[in-house]
Formats: C-alpha cells, sequence, structure tokens
C-alpha cells in the first residue's frame, strides 16, 4: 500500500532532493577547485627555488643542509673524481649512462649514483663538523683567504658570461642543479673555505719532540725508507690464440708460468753486476729501437708503496747490494708475472728537505726529425732550442727587479705558450723529482734566490729557484706520518657527533631533479 503524499509534501521534497544535489554539485565543485589550486601551488613550490634552497634535506648534527646544499656537495665530490681520475674517467663512468644504472659494485649492487651519495653526505658530515668546531675555537680565516669567496665568483661570473649564460645564477643552476643561487654557492663555498682553513690549523696543531719523531721513523723504518733496485718482469698469464695477428699461440696458465720462471732464471743466472742487468735486459729489446735499459729497469721506491713479495725480499735487513732474486706474483692476482729483481741500496733520508719553484720548458714540436741526419742530431736540436727559451726566461727574472720566490712565479706566468707547467716545491726529498733536479737543490752550497736551467729529455727544460732547505727529510716524513695518525683520531671522534640523517626531501629530490640519473 503506498503512502499518501499531498502535493504539497511532495513539492517541497522534491525541492529537498534539488537543494541537495545542488550541494553535492558544490562539493564536488569546490573540491576539484582546491586540488586544482593545491596542484598549481605545488607545481609552483616545486617548479620554483623554494623547494631546493629552503626545504632540509639532510641534517649533520644541529646543522641543517637543503636541497640545493646536498647538491652542491654532490656535484663536488663527482666533479673531484673526474678531476683526479682525468681521462681514464670516461672509461668508468662512460657518458650517456645514468649513474643509477652503473653498478660500481657488484658485490652489494651499489650504483655510482649511490656511492656519490655517501661521498656527498659524508662531505657534508665533515665540513660541518669542521665549521662548528672552528666556531667553538673561536678560529678566524687567516688574512690571506678572507677574499677568497669574492675571488672566486668574480672569477665564475666571467665565466658564466664568456660562455653565453644570462647570469651567474643561470651558471650555477646549469652547474649544480635548480636552486643554486650566488647567495647559497656562496653560503657552501664560504663553509668549505672555512673547514679547510680550520682543517689545516688542527693539523699543524699537533707537536712532538724531537725523541718522538726519531723513535716513531725507527719503528716504522722499512715503511719510510726508499729502496733502489731494478726490476724486468716475463708475463706468466694464459695466452688465448689471436687469428689476427701470427705472433700469438695459445698458452695454458701452467706453460705460461713455466716458460716466464726459465727465462727469469736465465736472466738471473747471467747477472754478474748491475750492468750486466742492464746489458741484459737490452738484449731482450733489440726490436725496441727506443727501449732504454738503464732508465727502464731502475726505479726508487718508499717501503709503504711495495708489496709482497717484493717488499719483504727487498726490506731484508740481511738484503746486500748486487743481491739477485727471481719472484712470483701472488696466486690472487689480477695479473700473473715472474720477476728478476737486482737489489742496489736502501735510503733512511737522513738529508734536507728542500722548497723552491720550478717550470717547464715543453719541447718545440714544430722541430721536424725528418729535417736532421740523426735522432741524435734531432734530439740535441730540441734540447737547443729548450735551454735557450729557459735562458730567456732567467734573463727575464734577473732584470725584473723582484728576485723572490713570487717574482719568479709571476715571470713563468709571462710565457704559457712555452712554460707548459710551473708550481712550487714544498720540502721535497729527492726522490720526489727528476734525478737532476734533486743533485742541483740538495747541494749544500745552494742559498735561497739561486737559479738554474736543467735539461731532461722526458719532460723538457726546467727553470729552477732555489728557496729554502727544511730540514731533515726523514724527520719530516716521520712527524707529518704522525700528526696524520693524531688528526684521524681526533676526527673520527668527532664526526661523532655529526652524522647525516637524510630527510623525505632528499628521497623527493633525488626523483624530481633525477639526480645521479
Amino acid at each position: 500500500m503506498s503512502e499518501n503524499v499531498s502535493p504539497r509534501a511532495a513539492k517541497r521534497a522534491q525541492e529537498e532532493k534539488a537543494l541537495q544535489e545542488k550541494k553535492r554539485y558544490n562539493i564536488t565543485v569546490t573540491a576539484i577547485v582546491a586540488v586544482v589550486i593545491v596542484l598549481a601551488l605545488f607545481a609552483g613550490f616545486f617548479g620554483s627555488n623554494l623547494f631546493y634552497n629552503k626545504t632540509t634535506a639532510v641534517k649533520a648534527g644541529s646543522e641543517k643542509f637543503t636541497v640545493a646544499d646536498f647538491n652542491y656537495n654532490y656535484f663536488s665530490v663527482y666533479n673531484s673524481f673526474y678531476s683526479s681520475y682525468g681521462d681514464m674517467a670516461q672509461y668508468i663512468l662512460p657518458a650517456g649512462t645514468p649513474l643509477r644504472e652503473t653498478v660500481y659494485n657488484n658485490e652489494t649492487g651499489e650504483t655510482w649514483a649511490d656511492f656519490f651519495e655517501e661521498q656527498a653526505l659524508s662531505r657534508i658530515s665533515q665540513v660541518a663538523m669542521l665549521n662548528a668546531e672552528a666556531a667553538r675555537e673561536g678560529f678566524l680565516l687567516p688574512p690571506d683567504q678572507r677574499t677568497s669567496v669574492d675571488d672566486t665568483v668574480s672569477g665564475l661570473t666571467s665565466t658564466a658570461l664568456s660562455q653565453g649564460f644570462a647570469s651567474l645564477d643561470a651558471y650555477l643552476s646549469y652547474c649544480y642543479g635548480k636552486g643554486m643561487t650566488e647567495k647559497v654557492f656562496r653560503e657552501n663555498l664560504s663553509r668549505d673555505v672555512m673547514a679547510n682553513a680550520y682543517s689545516d690549523y688542527k693539523l699543524n696543531s699537533f707537536t712532538y719532540t724531537p725523541e718522538q719523531i726519531t723513535s716513531h721513523y725507527a719503528e716504522n723504518s722499512d715503511d719510510f725508507d726508499f729502496i733502489t733496485y731494478r726490476i724486468y718482469s716475463f708475463s706468466a698469464n694464459a695466452v688465448t690464440d689471436n687469428t689476427e695477428t701470427e705472433e700469438d699461440e695459445t698458452l695454458s696458465a701452467e706453460d705460461a708460468k713455466a716458460r716466464a720462471l726459465e727465462d727469469a732464471n736465465a736472466f738471473k743466472a747471467a747477472v754478474t753486476d748491475e750492468q750486466s742487468f742492464i746489458d741484459y735486459a737490452a738484449s731482450l729489446n733489440t726490436d725496441d729501437e727506443d727501449y732504454d735499459a738503464d732508465a727502464s729497469t731502475k726505479t726508487s721506491v718508499q717501503g709503504s708503496n711495495l708489496s709482497d713479495p717484493a717488499k719483504s725480499w727487498l726490506i731484508d735487513a740481511s738484503r746486500r747490494e748486487g743481491d739477485v732474486e727471481v719472484l712470483e706474483t701472488a696466486e690472487d692476482a689480477a695479473s700473473q708475472n715472474v720477476y728478476v729483481l737486482y737489489y742496489i741500496g736502501r735510503d733512511s733520508n737522513q738529508y734536507q728537505a728542500v722548497s723552491g719553484y720550478y717550470g717547464i720548458v715543453a719541447k718545440d714540436d714544430t722541430i721536424v726529425e725528418d729535417n736532421y741526419d740523426s735522432h741524435e742530431a734531432y734530439e740535441a736540436a730540441v734540447q737547443a732550442a729548450a735551454e735557450e727559451t729557459a735562458q730567456g726566461v732567467l734573463d727575464t727574472f734577473a732584470t725584473s727587479g723582484n728576485l723572490t720566490e713570487d717574482g719568479f712565479a709571476e715571470v713563468l706566468s709571462l710565457y704559457t705558450e712555452t712554460v707548459t707547467s710551473s708550481n712550487a716545491l714544498t720540502s721535497v726529498g729527492k726522490y720526489d723529482v727528476p734525478e737532476a733536479l734533486a743533485a742541483w737543490l740538495s747541494d749544500p752550497e745552494r742559498k735561497e734566490g739561486d737559479t738554474t736551467k736543467i735539461y731532461d729529455e722526458s719532460y723538457g727544460c726546467f727553470v729552477l729557484f732555489f728557496t729554502s732547505q727544511d730540514g731533515i727529510y726523514a724527520d719530516l716524513l716521520s712527524e707529518n706520518d704522525l700528526r696524520s695518525d693524531d688528526y684521524s683520531a681526533w676526527q673520527t671522534a668527532a664526526l661523532e657527533n655529526y652524522k647525516t640523517d637524510t630527510q623525505w626531501e632528499m628521497f623527493l629530490s633525488k626523483k624530481i631533479t633525477a639526480l645521479g640519473g
């Protein structure tokens, strides 16, 4: 039975239904408008610099770092990696391959993007810690570093404009990602400058008595001493026949090692003194007219840079000049070789370390060897040309009116087309530079302001300025090692309070900017 509804009641019900539908429509429209507004605000927020340089991506202790700050550190370690590996970097990180698709550690599956992120976070921890420690001690920047940020920004501004960027901000955004402005860059660079300055200050704050320095060297002489020896190697690697070359032959690893040992023992049997070692090496390379057996087989290496089994044999206290031995690489070595070693001597570094400045006058590549009757005549012409230019540098310096190391450096900067490299030599040992340079620098009669030119077939003609003798090299090695150990211990303890904590903005920023590919 149907309910009896009056016409007025029915009309009212219809009006109420229409009103409810209108409310629902209004609510829906309002919700849609609200979503559009939120999306617009969201897009505006992430499309502007606000998200990148206002939100916290990483915390290190009580210090906060924005997304842009993180990107600054990320690209700093990335660029540092490329600089340190030079041309080899392109083979380690092929161009066009996203870092998040390039595996760094096959065992863990860690990608290169993960690696650089970890390095960036580690860098942030250190920067935060060093700045906080500097502030706690009231450390002030040395006067010569107080304009370094302004100088860097000025140089980058010129670079940006010369490369066609509308502004420094545009250039920085291109280099470091969205949100990087001059203000943010200055803040991060200022942190870096303070961190580096305080780190140097802290490192040099550790001091030691002469007895501590002498004792530490004696305890670690096997690592500090330089060992001079001759070495010749024979490959013990398996060979797979290459159909494109007639010389290659199939050879198992066992047969390759047996052959290498036979050749090495024949070499050893022929050696009666150092010259016979040189001569035998030369006899094995008669097909290479450029092979220099003397230079190719002789080396001087600090003990810490040697590896077994060669190290154990070379540093043995019973070792005497003229000792000869055949050794094999470790079984797990990537490349298998058999070596013939000839022991020459061991240097305990009891001589003066020296400081100075050098420039290298490159060989003139316009001199053509075909224009000379012999290779020796060509080399003589190359040397004469380099020495003539080097003498011109020294003559200019002699009349410059500023006969200091700084004045020498300024003169070298005038010869950018011929002086291919120049730099300071700070407390160097005789194995840190070519032998002829070491002999001149270590002369006891050498005095500040002395200059000379020395030709080296491998580099060109050196022009040298002598600055000072800096103390016994062995003492410097020992003291620097002590200082490094103490600094590392201090740093490890201090960093415990500056472990990084990444925020959700960090994850979001990587998705938005596709950081690391």
